[in-house]
């Protein structure tokens, strides 16, 4: 076998969903490696500690997108492989997984420039986004379970 889509062929049609998932996945470490030189670095921020700065400051920006990201990753890897697994249309889930990841790559853009108000703004309609196309997900998928 040259790849998991030869071998359950299945998969092969929630490719984009998957390979979605994986560009979050990169996206999401290369956050957490940026977290040190540009959190940490100047001493801003202490590892481990309460965070002393707000919104207006840049390495409090990057750690809270950091850690809104790793709070919000492992719900859409277990959305994502339990929609497979039911067979929620994969037109669906590859639309789907792909918008999250859009909108989750944009928060992290908005958030680390500092771009609109701290509420309502652009960086919370980001957020809707990715929230919503994740709880969609879901539902679909409870839905394929009790069907």
């Amino acid at each position: 076998m040259d790849n998991l889509f030869e071998a359950l062929p299945s998969l092969a049609s929630y490719h984009p969903a998957l390979l979605a998932l994986a560009l979050l996945s990169l996206a999401v470490l290369i956050q957490g490696v940026l977290t040190a030189p540009l959190a940490f670095a100047r001493g801003d921020e202490e590892p481990g500690m309460p965070l002393k700065g707000d919104h207006a400051k840049f390495s409090f920006r990057v750690i809270r997108t950091y850690a809104n990201s790793v709070e919000n990753f492992p719900a859409f890897i277990a959305t994502l492989f339990l929609a497979i697994i039911v067979g929620v249309d994969p037109t669906w889930v590859n639309w789907l997984a792909g918008l999250h990841v859009g909108f989750r790559l944009l928060f992290w853009v908005v958030y680390f420039a500092g771009i609109g108000k701290v509420a309502g703004g652009p960086r919370t309609m980001s957020y809707v986004g990715g929230w919503l196309t994740n709880t969609v997900l879901a539902g679909m998928t409870v839905y394929a379970f009790i069907v």
